[in-house]
């Protein structure tokens, strides 16, 4: 992308009058007088161009009497746009970047432990289980009762949070500059 440059009214040269340089200018490129007087008080005259042309224009407006400069084109608004741009990607990166050095080391990790495991797994021998307490605690407890039942509207609540989440989440992946990380 080619860098885009405004041309602005600077100053008159000495012997000029603003009237005739209005008037002049106003011929010459054929255009009403109000938008010369609109660039005389620093509106735009020109559509933002390449540095080239944007020099030519510099040139004619020179032959006239009228002195103007270049002025990078683009509101201080979209550049800290980019920046803060440019900083939520370093930190997305930056997290990215931790996520991947924890998963290869916990890859690592769990390849020393399978290291340490013996290669042939110990049979177990079988052992009686210890009766240390009776069947009698377990003949208490109602093992076979059913699980109680949810109403609906704990059910309806449950899912219509689910529903809201889940919006929400739809929401900050579809507009990432209304979440402020």
């Amino acid at each position: 992308m080619t860098d885009k440059y405004r041309v602005v009214f600077a100053s008159l040269n000495d012997g000029i009058a603003a009237s005739d340089a209005i008037t002049n200018l106003s011929q010459r490129l054929k255009i009403p007088e109000s938008k010369v007087q609109a660039f005389f008080a620093n509106k735009p005259l020109f559509s933002p161009a390449d540095k080239e042309k944007s020099a030519k224009q510099i040139k004619l407006l020179s032959t006239m009497g009228i002195n103007a400069k270049l002025q990078a084109f683009g509101t201080p608004s979209s550049t800290t746009e980019q920046t803060t741009q440019g900083q939520r990607d370093e930190r997305l990166f930056g997290a990215l970047d931790y996520i991947t050095s924890s998963l290869i080391r916990i890859e690592e990790r769990l390849e020393e432990l399978e290291q340490r495991l013996p290669e042939h797994p110990v049979e177990h021998t079988e052992q009686t289980p210890e009766q240390w307490e009776g069947d009698e605690l377990f003949e208490e407890l109602e093992l076979d009762s059913p699980a109680p039942k949810r109403s609906k509207t704990v059910q309806y609540g449950l899912g219509v949070i689910l529903i809201f989440l889940l919006a929400i989440l739809a929401i900050a992946i579809a507009f990432p500059e209304v979440v402020a990380f």
